[in-house]
């Protein structure tokens, strides 16, 4: 992959990025506290979406390390909904704040990661949570997609409320 195309998927997780703390900075504790959905695990708060999608890039960003080590993925019999509620039960002791430093944190080793691949290694495929398959390349911008699509879901929640 060239540099060019590097950056350019760079930069569209920089604007997923940033959507995401221009709307999220600044919250109340109320607003933090709004049910952002409800799952059959439960309701979710904006909270728990933000913590969802922390820990979400950080097992992405490991998940695609592992195929490019030449691993496959998650495993067959992966359950995703059971993940998600053992993190977001796992993350409660953190704020809101410390989860979006987190973040930070999450974002500049995906970016070395991101850096560290070869041309060869973008197409490596392996086993998502989501049970699909999917190259390194499309993990990648699933990452920007799913920011995307639980931020509109935190906006409709908090515009309803």
């Amino acid at each position: 992959m060239s540099l060019e195309k590097k950056e350019a998927i760079k930069a569209r997780l920089t604007a997923a990025r940033e959507e995401w703390f221009a709307a999220l900075r600044g919250l109340t504790e109320e607003q933090w506290n709004t049910t952002a959905y409800s799952t059959e695990g439960g309701e979710w708060r904006v909270v728990d979406v933000l913590r969802h999608v922390a820990d979400s890039e950080r097992g992405m960003t490991a998940m695609m390390a592992q195929l490019q080590a030449g691993g496959g993925g998650v495993p067959d019999d992966f359950d995703l909904n059971r993940w998600n509620r053992r993190v977001v039960t796992k993350l409660q002791d953190k704020s809101a704040e410390e989860v979006l430093a987190g973040m930070e944190e999450n974002r500049a080793a995906l970016f070395a990661f991101i850096d560290s691949l070869e041309d060869e290694d973008w197409d490596k495929k392996g086993r998502h949570a989501s049970g699909h398959i999917l190259t390194i390349e499309q993990v990648c911008k699933l990452i920007a997609r799913h920011e995307r699509d639980h931020l509109a879901e935190i906006r409709a929640a908090l515009e309803e409320n």
